[in-house]
């Protein structure tokens, strides 16, 4: 017998009964291009899809190796996995690529809807200058090298073609399509101008400095049910004294400067999210209290241990199903991106593998056990990259392993039990 908590929804989040969600009358939208930019929160995001996509059987446009393999040079033929079914498009694109618009609607289709995520420059920065360790790489000796660096970017800034994320100079222009030729000699007439082609052909542009905000606009544009856009943030870090140092106006200006056609897009698209919030409706604050209480309730119960866990019921509201905060969800939550994408990657192998299409699944026997054929075909890279759980997870999730069969009974734990420790939640 089931044993679960129930978590009624506070008195000051429930919404009168006249207001109906949209998502009563729309279909959840399946094809989307996510342009994955660096250092936005970006990686956030793309768990979001990949959970999405993943539980609903969506077929992803797959690096073929590791995650970064479509970047900076784009979607190449060579560099990605067939479509698990020959001749249908992709449902999906969520990991780091560059904008190309014609390219990416021939593999998806001309009515995908795009979406992307932009952070404030010089918060940008802090975060490239610490992950990437770029005092190193620019060689700036001292204790303070970010602003040694502010005090004249361009004398450090290399142009770096085949590792565009260690750029500083309008890096997210680039990757939004931006032709790096053209970078060395801008004027304030390309950049409007590309400000405002990326404003025309992305359906949204999310900002991370209003994340939440962003991802209640997300859910209504792609009519997807409220526990779809739960998460975890995904590397978040701190950066120490880089984190907390402040910059004279001088130096605020060199940067803008150096960086101007990032600072133009991050402007424009901040304003014209709070135009779109501004238009969205008088029950968007609710909407919004309502996933911050359910984003706090899910983080709860999901970083509870293991001995003192049991599954909570969430109920029906405007924005949501009724469902479960139970074991098996929390593990979907949990499981960290470079995991989601090789589970993928798996599936797409097994889907194309006609041998496997044939062969009767069988119990796990022999040294390997569960990490053979007809398990999975990247063995080395789960084991490696998953969790145990995570991946038994996925093979119940995939119908490899069912409820009554003795092998897979043995893997149930007494004990509640959910997937990986995402990083560290700042």
């Amino acid at each position: 017998m089931r044993v679960f908590r129930l978590y009624d929804v506070p008195p000051y989040l429930r919404v009168s009964s006249s207001i109906k969600s949209k998502s009563s009358v729309c279909q959840p939208n399946t094809n989307i291009a996510f342009i994955k930019t660096h250092k936005t929160g970006s990686s956030t995001v793309m768990q979001i899809f990949q959970r999405f996509g993943f539980l609903r059987n969506l077929s992803f446009l797959l690096p073929k190796g590791s995650i970064n393999q479509l970047y900076p040079f784009g979607i190449r033929d060579r560099m990605y996995l067939p479509a698990p079914i020959e001749g249908r498009p992709f449902d999906i694109l969520t990991h780091h690529t560059v904008y190309d618009r014609a390219g990416i609607t021939q593999l998806l289709s001309a009515n995908v809807t795009f979406v992307t995520i932009v952070r404030e420059p010089m918060e940008r920065l802090k975060s490239a200058f610490n992950f990437y360790k770029l005092a190193w790489r620019y060689k700036i000796p001292g204790p303070d090298p970010l602003l040694r660096f502010l005090e004249n970017p361009g004398k450090f800034e290399h142009h770096i073609t085949r590792n565009r994320d260690y750029e500083t100079k309008n890096n997210i222009a680039l990757e939004l399509g931006f032709p790096l030729k053209s970078l060395s000699s801008v004027k304030e007439k390309d950049i409007r101008e590309f400000v405002e082609k990326i404003s025309r052909e992305f359906d949204l542009v999310m900002v991370l400095e209003y994340f939440d905000e962003s991802l209640v606009l997300l859910r209504r544009l792609l009519c997807w049910d409220m526990r779809d856009i739960l998460n975890f943030k995904y590397n978040s870090f701190q950066y120490g004294k880089l984190g907390n140092t402040s910059f004279s106006e001088k130096l605020i200006q060199n940067y803008r400067q150096h960086s101007a056609i990032d600072y133009a897009l991050y402007e424009h698209f901040n304003r014209t999210l709070w135009s779109k919030i501004n238009k969205a409706g008088s029950d968007f604050r609710e909407e919004l209290a309502h996933f911050r209480w359910l984003q706090t309730t899910m983080k709860t119960e999901c970083s509870r241990k293991f001995d003192n866990f049991s599954a909570v019921y969430i109920g029906k509201t405007a924005w949501n199903a009724e469902f479960y905060i139970d074991s098996t969800f929390c593990t979907w939550m949990k499981i960290f991106h470079v995991c989601y994408l090789t589970l993928l990657q798996d599936r797409n192998l097994r889907h194309r593998d006609k041998s496997l299409r044939i062969q009767q699944y069988r119990q796990p026997s022999g040294s390997c056990g569960l990490y053979s054929k007809p398990y999975c075909i990247l063995c080395t890279q789960i084991r490696k990259l998953c969790t145990h759980h995570e991946y038994v997870t996925h093979l119940y999730q995939e119908g490899l392993l069912v409820p009554d069969q003795s092998s897979s009974a043995k893997l149930t734990n007494p004990v509640p039990h959910h997937g990986g420790k995402p990083e560290p939640i700042s």
